[in-house]
């Protein structure tokens, strides 16, 4: 089992895996989440009538998974077949990754400013007495070896069925080792309520730092960045922080 600094250290070297990945890939990973649009007359009205009335879901929920597993899956290499997990799940020298991919519209704000819904398989933050994840905060692949779980959020605003992605963000969601550093304050009710337990809004902009490395090296170590905002928006109308990182804007 890793102290909590070593526990922060790994979760951010892998952040940083993935923040240089998707950085260095991002020109191609905006074209396949706006390859859609090519074929938007063969799907749209069969799509709109699957949502319920006057409601616009996000046309990109199950494409840009396949976006994404074929982004990871040269990267990551060794994928886990656990039923319970993210929407992708890795397993990796020191740790066994865990990355959801969420997407959202920009007309709903509920979705993505300072927040992330996190559903009960996608995360080992435990609240007591009110919310307890499916995942653990260390998986034991033999008696004396043992990995921590590390969680991670790509997701996605953009406009609905058009080719207009407006944002790119990375999240990396504290493990439930670390609840006496993060507490209750970066946890609210989900979208079924405490009562359900089945899910719960990271309020990361209420704790947007790692904050073990932050203090060990007296700078702001984020736990959210920017990969990618357009032009004409403003970092805040996204995150709700005005000093988080933002790698590429145009």
């Amino acid at each position: 089992m890793l102290n909590d600094f070593e526990l922060e250290k790994i979760e951010r070297q892998y952040f940083d895996l993935i923040l240089l990945h998707l950085k260095q890939d991002l020109g191609a990973l905006i074209n396949g989440l706006n390859s859609r649009i090519k074929i938007l007359n063969d799907w749209y009205d069969n799509f709109i009538k699957t949502a319920r009335k006057g409601y616009k879901a996000s046309d990109l929920d199950s494409g840009a998974e396949r976006i994404f597993h074929h982004f990871f899956a040269s990267i990551l290499r060794f994928p886990n077949s656990s039923p319970l997990g993210s929407d992708l799940m890795f397993e990796l020298p020191d740790a066994f990754m865990h990355i959801e991919i969420k997407t959202a519209l920009l007309n709903n704000p509920a979705d993505y400013k300072g927040k992330i819904n996190i559903a009960i398989n996608q995360t080992s933050y435990v609240v007591d007495k009110i919310f307890t994840p499916n995942l653990p905060q260390y998986y034991r692949t033999s008696l004396r070896i043992e990995k921590p779980c590390l969680t991670y959020i790509v997701q996605i605003v953009h406009e609905h069925a058009k080719p207009n992605i407006k944002a790119l963000k990375l999240v990396c969601i504290p493990n439930g080792q670390l609840y006496s550093h993060y507490g209750k304050g970066i946890f609210k009710s989900g979208k079924g309520g405490y009562a359900k337990g089945r899910d719960f809004r990271y309020h990361y902009s209420n704790g947007p730092y790692f904050k073990l490395l932050s203090k060990r090296y007296n700078e702001k170590i984020f736990r959210v960045e920017l990969i990618y905002l357009a032009k004409g928006l403003d970092k805040k109308d996204i995150t709700n922080l005005s000093d988080i990182p933002v790698h590429f804007q145009f």
